[in-house]
């Protein structure tokens, strides 16, 4: 069954988009106040509102730490267009790819002198809510189930001493995707965009960003499935792709934390 395309569904984006990763590719885009300029040339308030319905919460997004995480995801979606693992793709699952980054930070609140540890969470939440209207088949009673999962996945926050900021309560885990499986089907393709989305903060990598709340081998071995892996993978390599576009050292040390990551990952599978 066929799902949304971003070219299809926001073709002025998707252009602008390949016209980015063209100019990037080709080293006529190479550093990021340049990057900054074209975007927010392109993010008028009109093209704003065009995106707002189909990413909802885009525009709240969008006014924290001066468009900090609106140019981010639109690193990410750059690179994601670059990425070979998504030009080789089937249709369907470069739209799955495709979705899984638009989301991945929407529910982010970045703030100068704090970290956002929750929004994985938070921005799954939204991406659940939002993909059955857009034409991802649901459950026939998703309209009656889905404030309920929404509210818990949304509100699954705890705090700890020793972390400053909130962080995601892994102990809702298993009730959350429980719902996303009964809303959309285990490994549709929704469930594989909310379950990437879900979990992006939940694998420590071992780098410099701290990850506060990852999943312990059980938690990763049972969330972290053959299906969602690929996708999950792929998410952590472009976020940090995303911020790392100009910096070919660094990008290639943070790529290679995420293979290593995602290997002993694979490996718990097989035990």
């Amino acid at each position: 069954m066929s799902i949304p395309r971003m070219a299809e569904t926001l073709p002025e984006w998707m252009a602008f988009l390949e016209g980015l990763a063209a100019d990037v590719e080709a080293g006529r885009l190479s550093d990021w106040p340049s990057y900054a300029a074209r975007a927010r040339a392109f993010y008028t308030p009109e093209m704003m509102a065009r995106i707002e319905p189909v990413v909802p919460d885009w525009g709240l997004m969008a006014t924290f730490a001066n468009q900090q995480t609106l140019i981010h995801v639109t690193s990410v979606l750059t690179a994601l267009l670059r990425l070979d693992e998504y030009q080789q793709a089937e249709p369907e699952r470069r739209a799955v790819m495709e979705w899984i980054v638009l989301f991945h930070d929407i529910a982010k609140e970045a703030r100068r002198g704090s970290h956002d540890y929750v929004h994985g969470f938070r921005s799954a939440a939204v991406a659940g809510r939002s993909l059955a209207g857009l034409g991802f088949p649901a459950a026939a009673d998703f309209g009656e189930r889905i404030d309920g999962w929404y509210d818990l996945t949304y509100q699954a926050v705890r705090t700890r001493e020793d972390v400053a900021d909130p962080i995601q309560d892994n102990r809702q885990l298993e009730a959350i995707v429980s719902g996303i499986e009964g809303l959309y089907g285990v490994d549709s393709p929704a469930y594989l965009v909310v379950m990437a989305v879900l979990l992006h903060l939940s694998v420590d990598l071992k780098d410099d960003y701290p990850t506060v709340a990852p999943l312990d081998d059980a938690g990763l071995k049972r969330h972290v499935t053959p299906s969602v892996l690929p996708y999950l993978r792929m998410m952590l390599r472009l976020d940090n792709d995303g911020w790392l576009q100009f910096d070919p050292e660094d990008r290639a040390i943070q790529r290679e934390r995420v293979r290593v990551a995602f290997d002993r990952i694979a490996r718990l599978h097989e035990d």
